[in-house]
């Protein structure tokens, strides 16, 4: 019962985060200034918690299989990034997106927060 009430309490942050995104993404949108930069972290936040839910039975226990799924998937995450990176850098050279600082900031950490646990869930299948 106990792996049980680790799943059950990332998903219920999982939940939580993801309500107070769409929340503060609603205001947002409505006073036509999305992305804010928060609410877009806060989306990462869940999504990493939702995967964290799904990998807790894995990760618990600190195996070779648990440290081989970080390792291949801070791997293949590492190019994913550095792929957003290059795209963003082309968007911003053409003027085909227009966001400030934090804006961008936020963009890129939430992604890698997404792009990194997906990842270790992607892989947990395969292995």
């Amino acid at each position: 019962m106990k792996g049980k009430s680790g799943q059950i309490q990332f998903m219920f942050f999982g939940f939580l985060f993801l309500l107070f995104s769409a929340l503060i993404s609603t205001a947002a949108i409505s006073e036509g200034v999305f992305p804010v930069g928060h609410d877009i972290i806060l989306f990462g936040v869940s999504v990493m918690a939702f995967c964290n839910a799904y990998l807790y039975p894995q990760f618990k226990e600190n195996d070779e299989r648990s440290k081989r799924i970080r390792e291949k998937g801070m791997f293949v995450s590492y190019f994913f990034i550095l792929s957003y990176m290059i795209i963003l850098m082309g968007l911003f050279q053409f003027n085909l997106i227009n966001l400030s600082g934090y804006q961008t900031v936020s963009v890129l950490a939430a992604m890698t927060m997404m792009t990194v646990f997906i990842t270790f869930v992607v892989i947990s299948k395969r292995y």
